[in-house]
């Protein structure tokens, strides 16, 4: 696997992630970054990489953002958060990354209007974004993730607003877990 870390100098933030992407093995001809910068809309973002590669579904590289703006500095240390719970972060913007996999450039395009203009078609996108990490294996910690977000971090009352809206809730997560169907597909499943 080609992974980069950009400003990433925490170990525990490296193992995390790369404990993650072992459940991905999907992704291992891709080149994958992992970039701390400041990002004020949220706290972890996927994206592929604008270059030439973007065109070529089979050479795309992506890059998953972790937000050191202040606005979540001040509520969440990534160092501090239990392993699990990072690696279920991270598993859920792997899940991102799957869902591009086979979307063509002009697809990702209609991909990112359709994400930041109807809050319906992101429902869709974050659901489906869990859902590919639950099927990967990590049901416990995207739980665990969800949980830790809405019950245990100080985080704001918008921002765990805007999870429960957007993205499965942990009893959601349960009842998969629970009714397995192996040949449920992702789009029935929303």
């Amino acid at each position: 696997m080609n992974v980069q870390f950009k400003h990433i100098d925490q170990t525990f933030v490296r193992d995390c992630f790369l404990e993650a992407l072992k459940g991905f093995p999907q992704l291992a001809d891709h080149e994958i970054i992992l970039q701390q910068r400041s990002v004020a809309a949220t706290n972890m973002r996927a994206q592929p990489v604008l270059d030439f590669r973007f065109f070529r579904r089979a050479r795309r590289a992506y890059k998953i953002e972790i937000s050191n703006h202040p606005n979540f500095a001040e509520y969440l240390t990534l160092e501090d958060l239990p392993a699990e719970v990072l690696v279920g972060w991270f598993a859920h913007e792997l899940g991102h990354v799957m869902d591009y996999l086979e979307r063509s450039a002009w697809n990702m395009i209609k991909f990112a209007l359709g994400y930041w203009f109807f809050f319906n078609f992101r429902v869709g996108a974050e659901r489906k974004a869990d859902i590919y990490a639950i099927q990967q294996g990590f049901a416990r910690e995207v739980m665990a993730t969800k949980k830790y977000i809405l019950e245990q971090s100080s985080l704001p009352n918008r921002y765990k607003e805007r999870i429960d809206r957007y993205y499965l809730s942990p009893d959601e997560v349960a009842i998969m877990v629970d009714q397995p169907d192996d040949d449920l597909t992702i789009d029935q499943a929303l």
